[in-house]
């Protein structure tokens, strides 16, 4: 076995433990919450080592470009992606298990609630005077 052949099983191997553990981690996290982020931030990462090993493997220069672009792609819809899907898990109402403590989106609709209330006042006032 050639050096090459070396890094390139070894990238391989990384980003098929990356994901084998996000798919272990869509199965054992609690809410979707938590499975959302198994899903997308571990894909990412194995996706990159894949795609890194196979520019490696393959040295060509168009091929390269190719996947570049394709991991790029991947990069921003996958996390965009999940956001939506969070978001409308958020409002449809999914309950979140103990260990998810933080709900920025909690707090982001009691400001831009407490925001209108404020503004609905402000108007009632200037339409007193």
């Amino acid at each position: 076995m050639t050096l090459l052949e070396i890094i390139v099983g070894s990238l391989l191997l990384m980003g098929t433990i990356v994901r084998l553990l996000a798919s272990i981690g869509m199965l054992r996290f609690g809410d979707i919450y938590l499975r959302i982020h198994a899903a997308t931030k571990a894909s990412v990462t194995g996706l990159g080592l894949m795609v890194i090993a196979a520019a490696i493997f393959y040295a060509d220069p168009l091929l390269t470009v190719k996947l570049l672009a394709l991991t790029v792609i991947y990069f921003f819809t996958s996390p965009t992606g999940s956001q939506v899907l969070a978001s409308a898990a958020h409002q449809a109402g999914y309950p979140y298990v103990k260990e998810t403590w933080i709900d920025e989106f909690a707090d982001a609709e009691a400001a831009a609630k407490e925001k209108a209330e404020l503004a609905a006042e402000a108007d009632k006032e200037t339409e007193r005077n």
